[in-house]
């Protein structure tokens, strides 16, 4: 229903038309001027605040003359009738193919991953992407349009949840489109390590599965990474676990870096720094371990020869050095995996040093900061254990002469080859 307002002369009539969201104002013919104040108080009065400039636009389009006792418009409110609230994507949805099998990582690894709690996509209420007015002509913001919620839930495919107009990551992954046209969250992947490129650094935030072996490929992931075959050559780093199948061999350069958990077959000739626990089924050969979890062999067929393997917790193996006499190291020590990070950045900071690189040094510097703060604190954790909590080191089978044993600060130098040893942290 229309509202009219009426002027104190009488002549000045102001008609809100509701079904166009627009105010006209007619001036009768009187033969008296027109009083300007009359107007503005008869708008102030309807509480007109917006549309003055649509109406003009209004006015030139229609070629409205303004005349006597024929109503024009002062106020116009543009409305978009019948639009429907559009969908944007904010990843590219033609990027990943519905079917995962075709998924090639090396195009994956430039594309853009979302974290847990980003935005995927989302119904825009962007007040600059209206084709109309943003405000009616009272000043009040015009409500977007409508989203059939119903339906938008129906769009919500694996991880991704929908909450007020957007589609939200419950997780770390890449967004696409499923055949039913979902949007869903690609977490994890299996691959043929023969599909995994070894010609580029691959970071990936997914949880991996290679089937088969790897060699000479650099691996950094955010999830854990299981290999079905061996590692050879490879620098990994994972924020996750690593399981490894069949053995880690001559990885060195820069090595095996986990912040989760091992377990492997064996582990020869390689650096390998663990921050939780090893599982090992067979071997630790001529490698340095740092690990500040427990290190575990099987019972019987496990054995550490030659290298440093060192533990923040326990170790507990089958044998220990070899028939050969290899010199072989086996120490607890507090906290080894910050104690070999350090080092490590140590020894590239001098080399980014005289390559004069000074903002990656800068970044290693932060980054050594940071791993001598968790090192100060994994200190203070050891001083404030309970008395009880006793590190210890067992051998289980044959332990041979130039097996060196550290438990802390207690060494024990084995000379001639006895069965079993028991070492247990000393005050």
């Amino acid at each position: 229903m229309n509202k009219i307002l009426t002027g104190k002369s009488g002549n000045v009539i102001l008609e809100l038309r509701q079904d166009s969201s627009s105010a006209w104002l007619t001036i009768k013919r009187s033969g008296r001027l027109v009083d300007e104040k009359e107007i503005l108080d008869l708008i102030d009065e309807a509480g007109i605040r917006s549309g003055f400039e649509e109406a003009l636009q209004l006015i030139r389009e229609r070629g409205i003359e303004k005349e006597y006792d024929k109503p024009f418009p002062i106020a116009v409110c543009k409305k978009d009738p019948g639009k429907q609230a559009v969908l944007n994507y904010h990843f590219d949805p033609e990027a990943i193919s519905p079917d995962l099998n075709k998924l090639n990582l090396k195009d994956l690894n430039r594309i853009t991953y979302v974290k847990e709690g980003d935005v995927v996509a989302g119904y825009s209420d962007n007040l600059f992407e209206r084709d109309g007015s943003i405000y009616d002509i009272f000043g009040d913001l015009i409500t977007p349009p409508m989203v059939n919620e119903d339906e938008a839930r129906q769009l919500a495919g694996d991880l991704v949840r929908y909450e007020s107009r957007d589609f939200i990551a419950e997780a770390t992954g890449y967004p696409y489109l499923n055949s039913e046209g979902k949007i869903c969250l690609l977490t994890e992947l299996q691959v043929k390590a023969e599909d995994v490129p070894s010609d580029i650094f691959l970071r990936s935030p997914l949880k991996l599965e290679i089937e088969g072996s790897l060699h000479n490929v650099q691996i950094a992931g955010a999830e854990s990474i299981t290999v079905q075959g061996n590692l050879e050559d490879c620098g990994i780093y994972t924020e996750g676990d690593l399981q490894v199948k069949g053995d880690i061999i001559s990885c060195t350069n820069p090595g095996i870096q986990v912040l989760g958990s091992l377990k492997v077959s064996g582990i020869r000739q390689s650096r390998v720094y663990v921050k939780k626990g090893i599982d090992f089924n067979e071997y630790i050969e001529h490698s340095t371990v740092a690990c500040d979890g427990d290190i575990t062999g099987s019972y019987e067929e496990s054995r550490i020869t030659g290298g440093l393997t060192q533990s923040g917790a326990n170790i507990s193996i089958g044998s220990a050095g070899s028939h050969e006499g290899d010199e072989t190291e086996i120490e607890i020590a507090i906290s080894p995996f910050y104690r070999a990070l350090l080092m490590q950045m140590t020894k590239e900071a001098v080399r980014l040093r005289e390559d004069g690189d000074d903002k990656a040094l800068d970044e290693l510097h932060e980054r050594i900061k940071r791993c001598e703060s968790e090192l100060d604190k994994q200190l203070n954790l050891f001083l404030k254990r309970p008395a009880e909590q006793k590190k210890s080191l067992r051998v289980e089978g044959y332990v041979h002469p130039r097996t060196l044993f550290r438990v802390l600060k207690h060494s024990y130098q084995i000379k001639s080859r006895q069965t079993g040893i028991s070492l247990v942290e000393k005050e």
